[in-house]
């Protein structure tokens, strides 16, 4: 500790004026008056020293100030929930208070801030608002029942405020103590008013810990009544708080939670009639603030919130039926309060002794003061908590000719960060702002003067913290002031005249300066003839120095164009059986305000009517809302309004609904094959369109415009898209399958048949082989020589109608018995053999007919 008194001492002489922070100081809340708090000559220099408070709030009357030896005693009881209840220090965290002292010496100037902690003391009995409490509770109450007890109060700290709650005797088992910091009972059995109709307690609080512990107690009957059998219920857990949390900045009259409960009963059985609880009417200020309607439950806000006086509430909500004796169901709901930064920062300057301060905002210094020097002291406050009363200080100015340093998160000090010279600069400007962070966060700007003095030649020159760029509103009046010129010259006496100068010759007939040095708009300005300006400023002495300044006007678009259609009236087609959603164009009006969004909607007049069928996009984007039919509606007239927020326009829409060409032969489609080369097939559509093919599986496919499709007499499957266009719509058949087949009707049938009867002629043929082989084995036995000679001259013909494979069969046969005598004149055609010979030909036969 002596060394850290002795840091103290060693930075106080090297720097003249300073900020100190003091260490923390530990006093309690008992001390008497006239104890010593701390002796301020101990940490400062030998000097004839001289103190004063510099705090400001009430905290200085319970201290007395020596301002010859800087001995800080104790004026008044420092009670700590005094203290917490005049908000000058937290109530639920260690109370922390400090205290500001000037300390001025003939050389030294300090300002001493002295950080005090109060401790709390037990030195508050805790208390019970009733001697007696009364409670009413039915004899069919439910197992389980909690019902809430009242609280005992105590304004200490942990641990000196309420440790928990007990019963001194309970010699019944019905009711079960739940002892947590908001007690109850527990119904635990069963209750009967005919045996048992009243019970007492007594109903104790402690608080403190240890040898400190002190009690209080209340006496609690419970009458037991009678009454319906059924008793309200909220729909939220009744056994757990509800927690709310509650903006301080909310409105007056606000609905902050609607506790609403149940009860399945009938008339005023059923029927809910909401209150506070005997124990939260006793907290008289939570009837100020909070409304309970006693029909639907809704909690009201009734005054404005506010945390830093108190940050939560318990509101404990009764409901109970209107029938004979009625059980009351009991839910809590904690209103926690958020603190909203709802408090603006605030700042607080003095200068050293030998720097004057005027107005708090103009700063006196000698052009050759040192480097580093300080000439600015600024302490900052906020009333708000956590990051909202968290204050940042900052300097805002361009220019680095000060220096901020923070000495603690409160206070901060000013240094000089150049060295003067007035020959270039007399005075100079810099802005501080001090701001918060809270959401949205406050902020304060101040902003200082600084001044110097002396005399020489210098060019003029313009003040660095005038923005010579204007915007402004277009359609200003002629002759309207947009800005006082003002150009400064070091030199004393000198006198600066103004002029412009244009890149643009045009614009010279739009500004000039006057004998005031205002620079006047002499015309109205048009945004949308021009919407910027730019021209140099330039100032001048007696002789002829120049300092040039541009000058950037900006002109803001306002509404001053109507909005508007090209043509009052336009056509839109849409195909039939369109589905839901479909775009059909976008609405667009022409405004020369480049700013302002056009809205468009339907005319109020058509809106019912259109509104079913259509649907308009803010931005004009319009849509289907439905499937047209042509058959049931084949136009809509209605009228859309465009709207810039100050001129509307209107147009007329006229939407056609037209049909789309359908095709009226199905997929897939069987077609039976003919004795052709080439078939052909009509396809057939609902309208008179014209008829084309796409993607087509082979190129024996032709389709021509009026339906006519011409294939190849094959058995074999097509499948290819259909185009249809009529003069005004046009529609496409993906995927259409043709098939061709020699019957349509039941093809797989007649296949199974052929099949058959092939299985049973080759078993026929076989039967003829073995009956020949055996004929000819009885020849050989007789050692007879045979030489067969036939013809084709007996034939079979069988015949059918055409098939899928034939045309006609021919069956050619020799049988061993044919005479031997018979002679063949055509050699060609003779047949030799030891054996008789089958031949099955087959030949097809197709119409030579070309289409």
């Amino acid at each position: 500790m002596s060394r850290l008194w002795l840091w103290f001492i060693v930075n106080i002489t090297i720097i003249q004026a300073r900020y100190i922070r003091l260490p923390t100081v530990n006093c309690s809340e008992s001390s008497p008056i006239g104890t010593s708090i701390t002796q301020l000559l101990d940490v400062l220099p030998s000097s004839n020293w001289e103190f004063t408070f510099l705090t400001q709030t009430s905290l200085k009357t319970y201290f007395l100030l020596d301002n010859l030896k800087g001995t800080i005693t104790i004026k008044r009881l420092l009670d700590r929930e005094n203290l917490c209840h005049l908000n000058l220090c937290s109530c639920s965290n260690e109370c922390l208070i400090k205290l500001e002292i000037n300390a001025i010496s003939d050389i030294y100037t300090h300002l001493l801030s002295l950080p005090i902690i109060i401790f709390d003391e037990n030195d508050n009995y805790c208390y019970f608002s009733n001697e007696i409490f009364h409670l009413n509770i039915s004899e069919n109450i439910r197992i389980n029942t909690r019902i809430i007890l009242p609280l005992a109060y105590d304004p200490d700290l942990t641990p000196n405020n309420i440790q928990s709650y007990y019963f001194q005797t309970n010699n019944y088992t019905e009711f079960y103590l739940d002892n947590h910091l908001t007690p109850s009972i527990i119904i635990m059995k069963e209750l009967d008013r005919e045996l048992i109709d009243k019970y007492d307690f007594n109903f104790c609080a402690y608080e403190g810990i240890n040898e400190h512990k002190r009690s209080c107690c209340t006496k609690i009957i419970i009458r037991i009544t009678d009454i319906n059998d059924n008793s309200a219920k909220f729909q939220y857990n009744q056994r757990l708080p509800f927690i709310i949390n509650v903006s301080e900045l909310t409105a007056i009259n606000t609905e902050l939670i609607q506790m609403k409960a149940f009860d399945p009963d009938e008339g005023l059985n059923g029927q809910i009639e909401y209150s506070f609880s005997k124990w939260t009417l006793l907290d008289k200020t939570i009837q100020h603030i909070f409304y309970l309607d006693s029909n639907n439950g809704s909690i009201i806000l009734l005054k404005q919130l506010d945390y830093e006086k108190r940050n939560n509430y318990e509101l404990q909500i009764q409901a109970k039926d209107l029938g004979p004796n009625a059980i009351p169901t009991y839910a809590t709901v904690i209103i926690q309060v958020i603190d909203e930064n709802d408090c603006i920062p605030e700042i607080y300057t003095f200068s050293p002794p030998d720097i004057p301060l005027i107005n708090n905002t103009i700063i006196n210094i000698f052009e050759n003061i040192s480097l580093n020097t300080p000439i600015l002291y600024l302490t900052v406050s906020d009333c708000d908590t956590g990051e909202n009363g968290r204050v940042t200080i900052e300097l805002i100015s361009s220019n680095s000719i000060v220096e901020l340093q923070n000495i603690d998160n409160n206070t901060s000090i000013l240094l000089t960060n150049t060295l003067f010279n007035r020959e270039e600069k007399s005075s100079h400007t810099f802005s501080i702002i001090i701001y918060d962070h809270g959401k949205p966060p406050h902020s304060l700007i101040n902003t200082f003067d600084l001044h110097l003095m002396d005399i020489n030649d210098c060019f003029p020159y313009f003040n660095s913290s005038i923005n010579y760029t204007f915007i402004i509103n277009e359609n200003n009046k002629e002759n309207s002031l947009l800005h006082t010129i003002q150009a400064y010259d070091l030199d004393e006496n000198d006198q600066i005249t103004f002029d412009l100068k244009f890149s643009n010759q045009h614009d010279k007939n739009l500004f000039y300066i006057n004998k005031q040095n205002q620079l006047i708009i002499r015309k109205s300005l048009d945004y949308e003839h021009q919407s910027f300006y730019y021209f140099t400023l330039i100032a001048q002495d007696l002789i002829g120095h120049q300092t040039l300044s541009p000058i950037y006007i900006y002109l803001n678009d306002l509404n001053d164009n109507p909005v508007k259609f090209l043509k009052n009236f336009t056509q839109l087609k849409i195909q039939d059986n369109q589905p839901s959603g479909t775009f059909l164009t976008h609405i667009q009006a022409e405004d020369k305000d480049k700013n302002y969004p056009i809205m468009y909607y339907i005319h109020p007049f058509d809106l019912n009517y259109i509104q079913n069928f259509l649907e308009l996009n803010p931005n004009g984007s319009l849509h289907t809302k439905i499937k047209f039919n042509s058959k049931q509606i084949t136009k809509l007239h209605f009228r859309i309004i465009a709207n810039d927020s100050l001129y509307i326009d209107m147009i007329t829409i006229e939407i056609l609904i037209s049909y789309k060409p359908i095709l009226k032969t199905s997929s897939p489609y069987c077609f039976v094959i003919q004795n052709h080369d080439y078939i052909r097939i009509q396809l057939e559509s609902y309208n008179n369109v014209s008829f084309s093919i796409r993607n087509p599986s082979s190129t024996d496919l032709k389709l021509f415009s009026n339906g006519t499709l011409i294939v190849k007499s094959l058995i074999r499957k097509y499948s290819f898209d259909i185009y249809l266009e009529d003069n005004s719509s046009s529609s496409i058949f993906t995927n259409f399958k043709l098939s061709i087949q020699p019957d349509c009707g039941n093809h797989i049938f007649n296949e199974q048949i052929i099949i058959i009867c092939l299985i049973f002629l080759i078993i026929i043929i076989i039967l003829i082989i073995i009956y020949l082989c055996l004929q000819q084995k009885q020849v050989l036995n007789k050692q007879i020589n045979i030489t067969p000679s036939s013809s084709l001259n007996d034939t079979l013909f069988f015949s059918s109608s055409p098939s899928p494979q034939f045309t006609a069969m021919t069956i050619i046969s020799s049988p061993s018995s044919s005479s031997s005598t018979h002679q063949q004149t055509n050699q060609s055609s003779s047949l030799s053999s030891s054996t008789s010979s089958t031949y099955i030909k087959m030949s097809r036969s197709f119409d030579d007919d070309m289409i």
